[in-house]
């Protein structure tokens, strides 16, 4: 397709590298339009009437225009949505790194108002949201980070920061945790992912006087509670505000780890055959 013409505020970006998410395909084409993919990491192409933050030749990454996204040859960005990148960031890691480290850091730091000291959970570990969650969580100073994830994970989850990891099959360890811990802050997941669970009932048992658990997916009345503005302070689900100037502030904190940060599964051509191997792959969990 033509390229298409960045209006003021944007740039077109030529596409190196994209990422996808379960938003990408859990939202319907008529409200995410006909291109998908949010994370997007790319070169600035042209740049709109009045755009003098990035120039052409700019390496950028982000997130696309919604509907406009980023899985193309060329694709469209709002200049407050993308941020620099740095040198020793790969592209595939800069194409698949804004939507889970930017959710992990609202999470964390904006809703559940976490501090340095503070003790953390993060439910559902091993996952894209989750891995960045772990390692937020150890960069801002958690004095413990537990873990939730298959045993299968929990080698690769403790190498990213996690002081202990518990096997969510595991029925005694799960009980044993839920019985005896208790976190300043749960960044919950897995619960309403897809494979039907539901950590709502355990993580409010675990949760300190004070606390909050942050979740990213639920039901129903937790979206309708998040519409009209009526959460209660200790439970909160939330959505991610894109920001570019955040995603260069989770680049300062992360610092020389940011480069070895995001957990690539797998990489597909952007063509239509690699798009639908990937999307076969995420669909898979």
């Amino acid at each position: 397709e033509p390229k298409a013409v960045p209006v003021s505020g944007q740039v077109l970006l030529h596409v190196m590298a994209a990422g996808i998410n379960p938003a990408d395909y859990k939202i319907p084409k008529i409200i995410g339009g006909k291109v998908v993919g949010l994370d997007v990491a790319g070169t600035v192409e042209a740049c709109g009437p009045g755009v003098t933050s990035f120039a052409k030749g700019d390496e950028v990454f982000g997130f696309a225009i919604f509907g406009n996204g980023g899985i193309a040859d060329y694709a469209l960005a709002d200049v407050k949505k993308i941020t620099r990148k740095p040198k020793d960031l790969s592209w595939t890691a800069a194409g698949s790194f804004a939507t889970t480290f930017l959710t992990g850091y609202q999470c964390l730091r904006e809703h559940g108002r976490m501090e340095a000291g503070h003790s953390v959970l993060v439910i559902g570990a091993s996952g894209g949201c989750g891995t960045a969650g772990v390692q937020l969580a150890k960069a801002i100073g958690a004095s413990e980070v537990v873990a939730v994830c298959s045993q299968a994970n929990a080698e690769l989850v403790s190498s990213l920061g996690a002081t202990r990891v518990v096997d969510y099959r595991d029925r005694a360890s799960m009980e044993a945790m839920r019985t005896t811990s208790r976190f300043d802050v749960i960044y919950d997941c897995a619960t309403g992912s897809g494979g039907g669970e539901d950590y709502s009932a355990d993580a409010q048992a675990m949760l300190k006087p004070g606390g909050t658990v942050v979740a990213i997916n639920g039901g129903v009345s937790a979206w309708l509670r998040l519409l009209f503005k009526c959460q209660s302070k200790s439970r909160k689900l939330m959505l991610t505000r894109q920001n570019g100037e955040e995603l260069a502030t989770i680049l300062g904190l992360l610092g020389d780890s940011a480069k070895d940060a995001v957990i690539i599964d797998s990489t597909h051509e952007i063509s239509m055959e690699g798009i639908n191997a990937a999307f076969e792959r995420l669909k898979s969990r």
